[in-house]
């Protein structure tokens, strides 16, 4: 993992980063505490990355340092031209990033997707034994359970085809990878797996991990930020980035802010990965201890009721009527109220003041307050001693229209 801040207002964009960093993915992963992690990509462009750290093995500031070479000291239109620009370089670069490898990596994903499913029947048929009649049908059960979940998200919305596997449609897909599929199928799951509906399922399960926004694999997430010629304010734009699949990065775009603009806030401040004590500090509360008090509140609330109605005289039929009638109405309007309280005062207290500090501050007192808040979160993983993939020293970059981009604080 990492710790990472953005801080923006309308004269520049502050990037603060620790120097932690996790390359590859899966139980073989390893964390290093040297790693860079804000890539400068132009005169008045960067790139800030967290979560995975290369790609294929390429590290990505050796990607970052490639980029730059081939584009030299260009300067681009916008922040998204520059991130259009960075992506176009990664997509079907075999220099970088030979097929073999790339074949390699897919693999390994497919594999552990499988095996995955395979978990997950095991822990059905022994939780839910009388959900399902055999070993088969918890597998089948599992499956679509995966399939469902990348097919709509959370809230039940279908997940679209990321646009950059447009032109990977199913035929050309299974095409390419059935050989690979059908090996695996066939080592994991027997002549099972080969029955012509669990054969489809899977190919489609695979097909589905690779061309929605799930992101069920270990996934980079990439901060674009600065200045483009045509850009007044600072701008960022946020992707998650994973594998290479027939040549093209498996990507999805999170969020663009403008700060200065119409109807868009005058400084912007996001934290990337892990950041609970940054966000205790800006909120004025851990967020773990906020949603305690919340369920604490709902808790109580109900106990509270159930005694009430108990001390008036109802007996157990009548109170429980009554409870079932609150649970539904003015319980969930209390605990609704609560939060709302509790959330306004923490903007009002908080977080209002902290923005119209930095949206007043000069670039440097935002690197400072940048990497104040990251060293936070290092100084708890430090003093709880905890493997958290946290740590080292911080590096902050600033980029304004005046100076372009510069170093306020920078590993030795």
């Amino acid at each position: 993992m990492t710790s990472e801040v953005m801080i923006m207002n309308r004269q520049a964009v502050v990037l603060a980063a620790d120097s932690a960093v996790t390359y590859g993915g899966g139980p073989g992963s390893v964390v290093t505490l040297e790693a860079e992690k804000i890539l400068q990509l132009g005169p008045n462009m960067a790139l800030m990355v967290y979560s995975r750290g290369d790609v294929l093995g390429r590290s990505w500031s050796h990607i970052a340092h490639a980029f730059k070479r081939a584009q030299g000291d260009h300067d681009f239109d916008s922040v998204q031209a520059c991130a259009d620009a960075f992506f176009a370089f990664i997509d079907r670069n075999r220099t970088l990033f030979p097929e073999k490898e790339e074949a390699e990596e897919l693999e390994g994903l497919m594999r552990a997707a499988m095996l995955t499913v395979l978990n997950h029947a095991r822990t059905l048929r022994h939780h839910a034994p009388g959900d399902y009649g055999d070993d088969a049908a918890a597998f089948e059960g599992a499956l679509d359970l995966y399939r469902a979940h990348l097919l709509q998200d959370d809230g039940g919305a279908e997940r679209a085809n990321l646009d950059v596997f447009a032109e990977l449609d199913r035929d050309r897909f299974y095409e390419r990878y059935a050989a690979m599929l059908d090996s695996l199928i066939s080592d994991a799951l027997g002549p099972f797996g080969m029955q012509e509906d669990i054969r489809n399922k899977l190919f489609d399960f695979a097909y589905l991990i690779v061309t929605k926004p799930a992101f069920l694999e270990p996934y980079a997430g990439l901060v674009f930020a600065g200045f483009g010629e045509s850009d007044v304010f600072p701008v960022y734009s946020h992707y998650y980035a994973s594998i290479l699949v027939d040549g093209v990065m498996k990507r999805a775009h999170d969020e663009t802010t403008q700060v200065g603009v119409e109807n868009g806030p005058n400084a912007f401040l996001r934290t990337f990965a892990q950041a609970e004590m940054t966000h205790a500090f800006l909120r004025g509360v851990h967020p773990y201890l906020f949603d305690v008090m919340a369920s604490m509140n709902m808790v109580t609330n109900e106990a509270a009721s159930e005694v009430a109605l108990r001390k008036a005289g109802l007996d157990d039929k009548a109170v429980d009527a009554v409870m079932g009638e609150l649970r539904d109405s003015e319980l969930l309007s209390l605990s609704a109220e609560f939060i709302h309280t509790a959330r306004t005062i923490s903007q009002e207290e908080f977080i209002d003041p902290f923005i119209a500090v930095v949206a007043a501050s000069g670039k440097k007192q935002m690197g400072e307050t940048a990497k104040a808040l990251v060293e936070l979160n290092i100084l708890k993983s430090d003093l709880h001693q905890t493997q958290t993939g946290v740590g080292g020293e911080v590096d902050v970059a600033m980029i304004s229209r005046t100076g372009g981009f510069e170093w306020y604080a920078k590993k030795s």
